[in-house]
């Protein structure tokens, strides 16, 4: 150990300012870093890449032998392995924002220990990249019902689930790159990784995937280290008092925009893909967010001058309702996915009310017709069953519904001569902010209002290779939609924004 220490201090005094040249500033931040700080995990590259080599030896070694031998893959629950279909294509774009995140701090921050810790995540990252495009690899080559997995990197630009999850980690790198540390390391890290590589695993595993947790374990193993270069980001910034009126104002924006896409997202795939049934997605936030995040770790930090993010409670309160909501939103509107969705059974709603009570009287009427809409010989949509197209977020591109469609927080205003719609007043503060940042990423209804239903389906490609089957389906029956069914209904794509009165 203490080799260790002292090669890891003579590899910091190869830091050093050139003073033949000036260095350009790619990426200018607000916030002034000491020169000299602690790396938690004195980082040694040499160490390093030992240690991840034999990690990935272990992991591709096992996917490649025993676990396709023995086709856990084609024999796991149908329910859960198509969530994954769009469940990993939305975690990679997190961890390609996180790759660009590291690249523009090493640029950023003059600090050769920060740094350090920075380079090896950001080789974490290209790391974690590659594992989620294998994995989706492995499940088009093994899983029952291959073919979306096999396309989902194509398919997944004009995913609204998708475009959702971009709209989130793209916070990452756009921005001072302090405040994407902050929505990286200290909140989509810190607060969200032990839900989704962790605890999400215990879900994979007793739905018979045992596929997605010998990744994701290997994956969570980095991320302990990335909590470290968020905390000592963290340091850093909190050792300057000039820094603390900025670093309030960003850490509130990055907790809600880490918030307003990943909870709802998790709690669908969490409680709505299980066909055997664990713990549900709200013991685990309470559990891994508001117990151990907020009460421990970022209520620590209030002695130096940070507080819990100033919509956290809102978050918290939104919580109770919001992930039914979305699973109510993207159940209904099938047809713009590429995946099947499984209908919920009499026993699946039990389950809910038990550990959601009151569910039933908010959704359990629209669960109870849904599968009779899943049926293409009945001639309708489930889209039928919601009391309106939902409008989406300008900030979070999420739906507007939250935290339920009868009690939303939903507002519409005009900027610059044209309606933009808010999932809540949190999303409107933020866009006030810098409405620039945002207007640039137009809504899947600004891309594609005035098309018909089939065409949006076949324009990207959501067919199978007999050339009429869709990819996407409302339920797990063999009665499956084709694209003559959608062109019967005569469905036109028409933003609903249009048709509110302010």
């Amino acid at each position: 150990m203490k080799r260790m220490i002292e090669a890891h201090n003579r590899i910091k005094d190869f830091d050093w300012t050139p003073t033949t040249v000036e260095k350009p500033v790619r990426y200018p931040t607000k916030y002034r870093i000491p020169k000299k700080t602690k790396d938690p995990f004195r980082h040694l590259l040499r160490e390093y890449f030992a240690m991840e080599q034999e990690k990935d030896s272990r992991q591709y070694g096992a996917l490649e032998d025993a676990l396709s031998r023995s086709q856990v893959a084609r024999n796991a629950e149908v329910r859960w392995i198509e969530i994954m279909k769009i469940a990993l294509p939305s975690v990679n774009i997190g961890e390609y924002s996180a790759m660009k995140s590291m690249g523009q701090l090493i640029d950023s921050v003059e600090n050769a220990e920060l740094r350090q810790g920075y380079l090896a995540q950001m080789l974490d990252e290209v790391r974690h990249v590659n594992q989620q495009t294998y994995l989706l690899r492995y499940f088009a080559k093994h899983a029952a019902d291959p073919e979306a997995f096999a396309r989902a990197m194509e398919l997944r630009h004009t995913n609204p689930s998708y475009r959702a999850a971009r709209a989130c980690q793209e916070t990452f790198f756009v921005g001072d790159p302090i405040e994407g540390a902050l929505c990286l390391q200290v909140v989509a890290e810190t607060a969200y990784t032990n839900p989704i590589f962790v605890a999400m695993t215990e879900i994979a595993s007793a739905n018979g995937d045992q596929v997605t947790p010998s990744v994701f374990l290997s994956i969570q193993s980095d991320e302990a280290r990335h909590m470290a270069n968020g905390y000592a980001t963290l340091a850093a910034v909190v050792s300057n008092p000039d820094n603390l009126k900025p670093l309030q104002a960003d850490f509130d924006r990055a907790f809600w925009r880490i918030h307003a896409f990943i909870d709802p997202f998790l709690n669908v795939v969490w409680d709505y893909f299980q066909q055997n049934r664990t713990s549900c997605y709200a013991e685990k936030w309470n559990e891994w967010i508001d117990h151990d995040w907020a009460g421990s770790y970022i209520a620590k930090l209030a002695p130096f001058g940070l507080k819990l993010p100033r919509w956290y409670e809102d978050a918290k309160e939104r919580m109770k309702w919001a992930g039914h909501t979305a699973a109510m939103a993207v159940f209904a509107t099938w047809p713009l996915h590429y995946y099947r969705f499984s209908p919920l059974s009499e026993a699946d709603m039990e389950w809910f009310e038990k550990k959601y009570p009151g569910w039933y009287n908010h959704y359990g009427e629209f669960w109870q017709n849904y599968r009779r809409l899943a049926d293409p010989s009945n001639g309708g949509l489930s889209a039928e069953l919601l009391p309106s197209m939902p409008l989406l977020c300008r900030v979070c591109q999420m739906p507007c519904v939250f935290p339920r469609y009868d009690n939303n927080l939903c507002r519409v205003r005009t900027h610059e001569g044209k309606k933009h719609a808010f999932c809540s007043p949190a999303c409107e503060f933020i866009f006030n902010e810098e409405p620039q940042r945002y207007l640039g990423y137009p809504t899947l209804y600004e891309l594609f209002e005035g098309w018909s239903l089939g065409d949006f389906i076949r324009h990207n490609k959501m067919i199978r290779t007999d050339g009429k089957t869709l990819l996407g389906q409302p339920w797990l029956s063999d009665k499956m939609w084709t694209i003559d069914d959608i062109d019967a209904l005569k469905v036109e794509i028409k933003n609903p924004l249009n048709e509110v009165v302010q």
